[in-house]
Protein backbone atom coordinates (compact mmCIF):
# COMPACT_ATOMS: atom_id res chain seq x y z
CA UNK A 1 0.00 0.00 0.00
CA UNK A 2 3.26 2.20 1.06
CA UNK A 3 4.37 1.68 -2.55
CA UNK A 4 1.03 2.60 -4.19
CA UNK A 5 0.19 5.43 -2.41
CA UNK A 6 3.97 6.91 -3.23
CA UNK A 7 3.51 5.97 -6.72
CA UNK A 8 0.13 7.32 -7.18
CA UNK A 9 1.20 10.48 -5.17
CA UNK A 10 4.39 11.51 -6.83
CA UNK A 11 2.71 11.07 -9.95
CA UNK A 12 0.42 13.69 -9.70
CA UNK A 13 2.50 16.01 -7.51
CA UNK A 14 4.84 16.85 -10.48
CA UNK A 15 1.86 18.03 -12.72
CA UNK A 16 0.61 20.48 -9.80
CA UNK A 17 4.58 21.52 -9.19
CA UNK A 18 4.06 22.20 -12.51
CA UNK A 19 0.86 24.31 -12.44
CA UNK A 20 2.69 25.99 -9.89
CA UNK A 21 5.53 27.77 -11.94
CA UNK A 22 3.19 28.71 -14.34
CA UNK A 23 1.06 30.23 -11.96
CA UNK A 24 4.25 32.01 -10.27
CA UNK A 25 5.27 33.49 -13.84
CA UNK A 26 1.58 34.78 -14.43
CA UNK A 27 1.58 36.77 -11.17
CA UNK A 28 5.03 38.15 -11.84
CA UNK A 29 3.96 39.30 -15.51
CA UNK A 30 6.84 36.75 -17.02
CA UNK A 31 4.10 35.35 -18.72
CA UNK A 32 1.10 37.66 -19.50
CA UNK A 33 -2.36 36.72 -21.05
CA UNK A 34 -0.82 37.44 -24.97
CA UNK A 35 2.11 35.15 -24.06
CA UNK A 36 -0.14 32.11 -22.69
CA UNK A 37 -2.20 32.55 -26.21
CA UNK A 38 1.17 32.41 -28.38
CA UNK A 39 2.00 29.91 -26.11
CA UNK A 40 -1.08 27.83 -26.39
CA UNK A 41 -0.62 28.23 -30.30
CA UNK A 42 2.67 26.84 -30.50
CA UNK A 43 1.18 23.93 -28.94
CA UNK A 44 -2.18 23.45 -31.23
CA UNK A 45 -0.16 23.96 -34.37
CA UNK A 46 3.30 22.10 -33.52
CA UNK A 47 3.99 20.46 -31.26
CA UNK A 48 0.82 18.53 -30.14
CA UNK A 49 0.91 17.51 -33.83
CA UNK A 50 4.41 16.31 -33.65
CA UNK A 51 3.61 14.23 -30.52
CA UNK A 52 0.42 12.38 -32.41
CA UNK A 53 2.65 11.59 -35.53
CA UNK A 54 5.63 10.67 -33.60
CA UNK A 55 3.48 8.39 -31.24
CA UNK A 56 1.08 7.27 -34.32
CA UNK A 57 3.68 6.12 -36.87
CA UNK A 58 6.16 4.44 -34.11
CA UNK A 59 3.73 2.11 -32.46
CA UNK A 60 0.55 1.76 -34.86
CA UNK A 61 0.73 -1.60 -37.58
CA UNK A 62 -1.74 -4.21 -39.34
CA UNK A 63 -1.01 -6.33 -36.10
CA UNK A 64 -1.43 -4.51 -33.86
CA UNK A 65 -4.53 -3.20 -34.50
CA UNK A 66 -6.11 -6.56 -34.80
CA UNK A 67 -4.73 -7.91 -32.31
CA UNK A 68 -5.58 -5.32 -29.80
CA UNK A 69 -8.99 -4.31 -30.95
CA UNK A 70 -10.68 -3.77 -28.21
CA UNK A 71 -7.87 -2.00 -26.41
CA UNK A 72 -8.46 0.93 -28.92
CA UNK A 73 -12.66 0.19 -28.86
CA UNK A 74 -12.27 0.69 -24.77
CA UNK A 75 -11.04 4.52 -25.44
CA UNK A 76 -14.37 5.42 -27.08
CA UNK A 77 -16.82 2.92 -24.65
CA UNK A 78 -15.10 4.81 -21.80
CA UNK A 79 -15.69 8.28 -22.87
CA UNK A 80 -19.23 7.46 -24.27
CA UNK A 81 -20.22 6.60 -20.72
CA UNK A 82 -18.47 9.61 -18.90
CA UNK A 83 -20.20 11.86 -21.26
CA UNK A 84 -23.53 10.03 -20.43
CA UNK A 85 -22.63 10.07 -16.96
CA UNK A 86 -21.61 13.58 -16.99
CA UNK A 87 -25.05 15.06 -18.80
CA UNK A 88 -26.71 13.34 -15.43
CA UNK A 89 -24.37 14.76 -12.88
CA UNK A 90 -24.12 18.24 -14.82
CA UNK A 91 -28.26 18.43 -15.03
CA UNK A 92 -28.62 16.79 -11.15
CA UNK A 93 -26.59 19.13 -9.38
CA UNK A 94 -27.86 22.16 -12.00
CA UNK A 95 -24.44 23.31 -13.30
CA UNK A 96 -24.83 27.01 -14.85
CA UNK A 97 -25.09 26.98 -18.72
CA UNK A 98 -22.12 28.79 -19.10
CA UNK A 99 -19.87 25.92 -17.21
CA UNK A 100 -22.00 22.83 -18.31
CA UNK A 101 -19.60 21.99 -21.59
CA UNK A 102 -16.82 22.70 -19.78
CA UNK A 103 -18.25 20.18 -16.73
CA UNK A 104 -19.02 17.74 -19.12
CA UNK A 105 -15.56 17.69 -20.95
CA UNK A 106 -13.91 17.50 -18.21
CA UNK A 107 -15.65 14.61 -17.10
CA UNK A 108 -15.60 12.13 -20.02
CA UNK A 109 -12.00 12.87 -21.62
CA UNK A 110 -9.25 11.80 -19.29
CA UNK A 111 -5.36 12.50 -19.14
CA UNK A 112 -4.82 8.98 -20.88
CA UNK A 113 -0.66 9.36 -21.83
CA UNK A 114 0.76 11.86 -19.19
CA UNK A 115 -0.62 10.26 -16.49
CA UNK A 116 -0.25 6.91 -17.42
CA UNK A 117 2.42 5.97 -18.59
CA UNK A 118 4.34 7.17 -15.97
CA UNK A 119 2.68 6.09 -13.67
CA UNK A 120 1.72 2.20 -15.29
CA UNK A 121 6.36 2.32 -15.65
CA UNK A 122 6.64 2.98 -11.84
CA UNK A 123 4.05 0.45 -10.56
CA UNK A 124 5.88 -2.22 -12.92
CA UNK A 125 8.87 -1.61 -11.19
CA UNK A 126 7.32 -1.43 -7.57
CA UNK A 127 4.05 -3.83 -7.60
CA UNK A 128 4.94 -7.22 -6.75
CA UNK A 129 2.46 -8.71 -9.39
CA UNK A 130 4.88 -7.36 -11.83
CA UNK A 131 8.55 -6.46 -10.73
CA UNK A 132 9.25 -10.08 -11.26
CA UNK A 133 9.53 -9.14 -15.14
CA UNK A 134 9.56 -5.35 -14.49
CA UNK A 135 11.19 -4.28 -17.99
CA UNK A 136 8.63 -6.64 -20.42
CA UNK A 137 5.63 -5.28 -17.89
CA UNK A 138 6.80 -1.32 -18.65
CA UNK A 139 7.50 -2.19 -22.66
CA UNK A 140 3.67 -3.68 -22.78
CA UNK A 141 2.25 -0.98 -20.68
CA UNK A 142 3.54 1.45 -23.52
CA UNK A 143 2.41 -0.56 -25.86
CA UNK A 144 -1.51 -0.94 -24.41
CA UNK A 145 -1.68 3.15 -23.86
CA UNK A 146 -0.21 3.93 -27.79
CA UNK A 147 -3.23 1.66 -28.89
CA UNK A 148 -5.53 3.16 -26.65
CA UNK A 149 -4.63 6.69 -27.77
CA UNK A 150 -5.36 5.66 -31.38
CA UNK A 151 -8.69 6.09 -30.98
CA UNK A 152 -8.30 8.67 -28.11
CA UNK A 153 -6.16 11.27 -29.47
CA UNK A 154 -8.67 11.68 -32.36
CA UNK A 155 -11.50 11.60 -30.35
CA UNK A 156 -10.39 14.14 -27.99
CA UNK A 157 -9.93 16.56 -30.88
CA UNK A 158 -12.69 15.39 -33.20
CA UNK A 159 -15.35 15.43 -30.24
CA UNK A 160 -13.64 17.77 -27.44
CA UNK A 161 -12.97 20.64 -29.47
CA UNK A 162 -15.95 21.24 -31.55
CA UNK A 163 -18.19 20.47 -28.34
CA UNK A 164 -16.37 23.31 -25.77
CA UNK A 165 -16.75 25.46 -28.82
CA UNK A 166 -20.68 25.15 -28.03
CA UNK A 167 -22.11 25.18 -31.71
CA UNK A 168 -23.81 22.46 -33.05
CA UNK A 169 -22.11 20.10 -35.12
CA UNK A 170 -24.12 21.54 -38.18
CA UNK A 171 -23.01 25.43 -37.63
CA UNK A 172 -19.34 23.78 -37.17
CA UNK A 173 -16.87 24.40 -40.57
CA UNK A 174 -15.02 21.65 -41.92
CA UNK A 175 -11.52 23.46 -41.23
CA UNK A 176 -12.87 23.77 -37.27
CA UNK A 177 -13.09 20.23 -37.45
CA UNK A 178 -9.81 19.18 -39.62
CA UNK A 179 -7.66 20.65 -36.19
CA UNK A 180 -3.84 20.40 -36.89
CA UNK A 181 -4.17 16.99 -34.17
CA UNK A 182 -6.74 15.68 -36.29
CA UNK A 183 -4.52 16.51 -39.45
CA UNK A 184 -2.06 14.48 -37.48
CA UNK A 185 -3.70 11.44 -36.47
CA UNK A 186 -4.65 11.02 -40.03
CA UNK A 187 -0.85 11.55 -40.86
CA UNK A 188 0.43 9.43 -37.90
CA UNK A 189 -2.09 6.52 -39.24
CA UNK A 190 -1.03 7.02 -42.75
CA UNK A 191 2.69 6.33 -42.26
CA UNK A 192 2.57 3.50 -39.56
CA UNK A 193 -0.14 1.48 -41.97
CA UNK A 194 1.33 1.88 -44.73
CA UNK A 195 4.86 1.19 -46.80
CA UNK A 196 6.10 4.85 -45.58
CA UNK A 197 6.73 3.75 -42.51
CA UNK A 198 9.89 2.51 -43.84
CA UNK A 199 10.92 5.90 -44.75
CA UNK A 200 10.66 7.53 -41.21
CA UNK A 201 10.54 4.68 -38.72
CA UNK A 202 13.13 2.17 -37.59
CA UNK A 203 17.05 1.70 -38.00
CA UNK A 204 19.02 3.40 -41.03
CA UNK A 205 15.11 4.85 -42.13
CA UNK A 206 16.06 7.29 -44.57
CA UNK A 207 13.58 9.73 -43.25
CA UNK A 208 14.28 8.97 -39.83
CA UNK A 209 15.83 12.57 -38.70
CA UNK A 210 12.28 13.82 -39.23
CA UNK A 211 10.10 12.18 -36.76
CA UNK A 212 13.61 12.51 -34.80
CA UNK A 213 13.16 16.16 -35.07
CA UNK A 214 9.19 16.02 -33.81
CA UNK A 215 10.34 14.03 -30.89
CA UNK A 216 11.86 16.65 -29.75
CA UNK A 217 9.33 19.20 -30.17
CA UNK A 218 6.86 16.72 -28.44
CA UNK A 219 8.59 16.77 -25.39
CA UNK A 220 7.65 20.21 -24.34
CA UNK A 221 4.05 19.74 -24.97
CA UNK A 222 3.86 18.58 -21.29
CA UNK A 223 5.61 21.36 -19.26
CA UNK A 224 4.15 23.76 -21.85
CA UNK A 225 0.55 22.96 -21.31
CA UNK A 226 1.09 22.85 -17.38
CA UNK A 227 2.77 26.43 -17.82
CA UNK A 228 -0.22 27.72 -19.43
CA UNK A 229 -2.77 26.54 -16.84
CA UNK A 230 -0.87 27.76 -14.12
CA UNK A 231 -0.57 31.43 -15.84
CA UNK A 232 -4.29 31.32 -16.39
CA UNK A 233 -5.15 30.06 -12.76
CA UNK A 234 -2.91 33.49 -11.90
CA UNK A 235 -5.49 35.72 -12.85
CA UNK A 236 -8.72 36.50 -11.19
CA UNK A 237 -11.82 34.26 -12.70
CA UNK A 238 -13.94 36.68 -14.63
CA UNK A 239 -17.21 37.15 -12.97
CA UNK A 240 -19.32 34.80 -15.34
CA UNK A 241 -16.96 31.99 -14.51
CA UNK A 242 -16.54 31.80 -10.93
CA UNK A 243 -16.40 27.73 -10.78
CA UNK A 244 -19.23 26.72 -8.33
CA UNK A 245 -19.26 23.51 -5.95
CA UNK A 246 -22.11 22.35 -7.93
CA UNK A 247 -19.38 22.05 -10.81
CA UNK A 248 -16.44 20.76 -9.48
CA UNK A 249 -19.00 17.83 -6.99
CA UNK A 250 -20.85 17.27 -10.73
CA UNK A 251 -17.43 16.68 -12.31
CA UNK A 252 -15.17 14.86 -9.62
CA UNK A 253 -18.03 12.15 -8.64
CA UNK A 254 -18.58 11.27 -12.47
CA UNK A 255 -14.42 11.28 -13.45
CA UNK A 256 -13.41 10.00 -10.56
CA UNK A 257 -15.55 8.03 -9.03
CA UNK A 258 -18.20 6.76 -11.46
CA UNK A 259 -15.85 6.11 -14.57
CA UNK A 260 -13.30 4.22 -12.52
CA UNK A 261 -16.26 2.14 -10.98
CA UNK A 262 -17.36 1.27 -14.63
CA UNK A 263 -14.05 0.63 -15.82
CA UNK A 264 -13.89 -2.42 -13.83
CA UNK A 265 -16.97 -3.69 -14.90
CA UNK A 266 -16.00 -3.29 -18.52
CA UNK A 267 -12.48 -5.05 -18.08
CA UNK A 268 -14.30 -7.84 -16.00
CA UNK A 269 -16.46 -8.30 -18.86
CA UNK A 270 -13.39 -8.43 -21.17
CA UNK A 271 -11.25 -10.39 -19.44
CA UNK A 272 -13.74 -12.91 -19.00
CA UNK A 273 -14.66 -13.35 -22.17
CA UNK A 274 -10.97 -13.15 -23.29
CA UNK A 275 -11.06 -9.84 -25.28
CA UNK A 276 -8.07 -8.66 -24.42
CA UNK A 277 -4.49 -9.82 -23.46
CA UNK A 278 -4.53 -12.15 -20.13
CA UNK A 279 -1.60 -11.10 -18.99
CA UNK A 280 -2.94 -8.81 -16.20
CA UNK A 281 -1.11 -5.13 -17.33
CA UNK A 282 -3.51 -4.87 -19.97
CA UNK A 283 -6.28 -5.00 -17.63
CA UNK A 284 -4.46 -2.45 -15.33
CA UNK A 285 -3.93 0.08 -18.15
CA UNK A 286 -7.28 0.22 -19.09
CA UNK A 287 -8.42 0.51 -15.50
CA UNK A 288 -5.98 3.24 -15.09
CA UNK A 289 -7.15 5.18 -18.17
CA UNK A 290 -10.68 4.88 -16.67
CA UNK A 291 -9.61 6.78 -13.51
CA UNK A 292 -6.96 9.59 -14.42
CA UNK A 293 -8.23 12.94 -14.14
CA UNK A 294 -9.17 15.04 -17.34
CA UNK A 295 -7.02 15.71 -20.27
CA UNK A 296 -4.66 19.04 -20.01
CA UNK A 297 -5.69 19.54 -23.62
CA UNK A 298 -8.69 20.50 -22.59
CA UNK A 299 -6.88 24.38 -21.35
CA UNK A 300 -4.99 24.16 -24.66
CA UNK A 301 -8.79 23.64 -26.53
CA UNK A 302 -10.59 26.62 -24.29
CA UNK A 303 -7.52 29.02 -24.50
CA UNK A 304 -7.70 28.67 -28.54
CA UNK A 305 -11.54 28.83 -28.25
CA UNK A 306 -11.01 32.48 -26.06
CA UNK A 307 -14.03 30.33 -24.13
CA UNK A 308 -14.14 29.34 -20.77
CA UNK A 309 -10.43 28.93 -20.20
CA UNK A 310 -10.77 29.77 -16.63
CA UNK A 311 -13.27 27.54 -15.39
CA UNK A 312 -11.52 25.04 -17.34
CA UNK A 313 -8.12 25.47 -15.26
CA UNK A 314 -10.15 25.47 -12.26
CA UNK A 315 -11.91 22.23 -12.65
CA UNK A 316 -8.43 20.58 -13.58
CA UNK A 317 -6.46 21.79 -10.86
CA UNK A 318 -9.63 20.27 -8.42
CA UNK A 319 -9.48 17.25 -10.18
CA UNK A 320 -5.70 16.65 -10.14
CA UNK A 321 -5.26 17.70 -6.14
CA UNK A 322 -8.54 15.42 -5.51
CA UNK A 323 -6.75 12.73 -7.90
CA UNK A 324 -3.93 11.60 -5.52
CA UNK A 325 -5.94 9.76 -2.86
CA UNK A 326 -8.38 8.11 -5.38
CA UNK A 327 -5.77 6.94 -8.15
CA UNK A 328 -3.85 5.91 -4.28
CA UNK A 329 -7.09 3.85 -3.57
CA UNK A 330 -8.70 2.84 -7.06
CA UNK A 331 -5.03 1.23 -7.92
CA UNK A 332 -4.95 -0.54 -4.92
CA UNK A 333 -7.89 -2.23 -5.34
CA UNK A 334 -6.90 -3.20 -9.37
CA UNK A 335 -4.24 -4.69 -7.87
CA UNK A 336 -5.91 -6.78 -5.63
CA UNK A 337 -8.43 -7.39 -8.37
CA UNK A 338 -5.74 -8.38 -11.01
CA UNK A 339 -4.07 -10.56 -8.88
CA UNK A 340 -7.04 -12.73 -7.72
CA UNK A 341 -7.93 -13.34 -11.82
CA UNK A 342 -4.51 -14.32 -12.70
CA UNK A 343 -4.18 -16.92 -9.25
Amino acid sequence: MNSVFSVSFFAVLKLLLGVLVGCILGKTGIMPADARRSLSKIILWVMLPCMLITSLCKNISIDNVRQYTWVTLSAGVIALVGFLFAQLLSRLFNVKDEQFRPCVAASCLGNASYIPLPLLGTICLTAPLFSEHANIYKDLSVLYVSVFLMLHSPLLWLFGFPYLSGKSIREIKLKQLLSPPICASFIGWTIGLTPLRRLFVGTGAPLGVIIDTMKLLADAVFPCALLVMGGILADPPPKNEQIRWNTVTSMVITKLLLLPAFGILLVTFLWKYSLIPHDGICALVLMVEASVPPANNLIIMSQSLNKGESSMARLLIWAYMLAVPSLTLWIFLYLTLIQSWMK
